[in-house]
Parts: C-alpha cells; sequence; structure tokens
C-alpha cells in the first residue's frame, strides 16, 4: 500500500500564502505641465503607434507621430492628416481625416511619458 502526500503536492502546486499574496503596482502619475513634451503610445489593429505633443491649456494638442507610425495609420485610414489629443478625455486620441464621416476615429492612449517641462 502506498501512501500519496496531498497536502505536499498541494504547497508545491499552489506555494505558500506568502507566494499568493496579490502584488500591487503604483504607477506615478507624471503630471502635464502646460509646454510639458509628452510621449504617447496607442496600440491599432496594425500594431503601436507612437507620438509627441506639447501639452497646452487649451487641450486637443496635434500629435506629431513617428514616421512608421504615420504609415501605419494611412494603411488604416488612406486619408489620415493628423492625429490630435481628445478635447475633453485626454486618455483618447482622434485620427483626422480629410473625408467628412459622422465621428472620427479614436483610440485609448495605451502608454503616456512626460519627458520635459517648460522652464
Amino acid at each position: 500500500m502506498a501512501i500519496i502526500d496531498i497536502l505536499g503536492e498541494q504547497e508545491e502546486t499552489l506555494g505558500t500564502a506568502d507566494d499568493l499574496r496579490e502584488e500591487i503596482i503604483f504607477e506615478s502619475v507624471q503630471e502635464e505641465l502646460s509646454g510639458s513634451l509628452v510621449k504617447i503610445e496607442f496600440e491599432t489593429s496594425l500594431g503601436l503607434c507612437t507620438g509627441y505633443y506639447h501639452a497646452a491649456e487649451l487641450g486637443h494638442e496635434e500629435v506629431n507621430m513617428d514616421e512608421a507610425s504615420m504609415e501605419t495609420l494611412k494603411l488604416l485610414f488612406p486619408t489620415c492628416n493628423g492625429v490630435f489629443m481628445h478635447q475633453s478625455n485626454r486618455d483618447w486620441v482622434e485620427i483626422s481625416l480629410a473625408e467628412h464621416i459622422a465621428g472620427l476615429p479614436e483610440y485609448k492612449i495605451y502608454n503616456r511619458i512626460v519627458t520635459e517641462s517648460a522652464a
């Protein structure tokens, strides 16, 4: 007759209470001051797009896209003529199109880094 150590197997599988604690990571929020240079990234169906903008008091800043990112957006939207920060929701960007349609394509910002601020 063989003895099976179920508790030992469970400890190996599940770990100890210390191993099972939830790890919480706090992301430090960098404040956008007027004049700050901000790098953003957002995900499209064709990949990650990267751009930069200077934060302004009025909002709706134009985002200067990396060349490869602009090519990606042109593949998705052939009439794309620019990217702007959403005027009322700073977590989104709007894709400006040369043609008139009901509503503009929008993407949620995946990453935002304030790289420098105005002196």
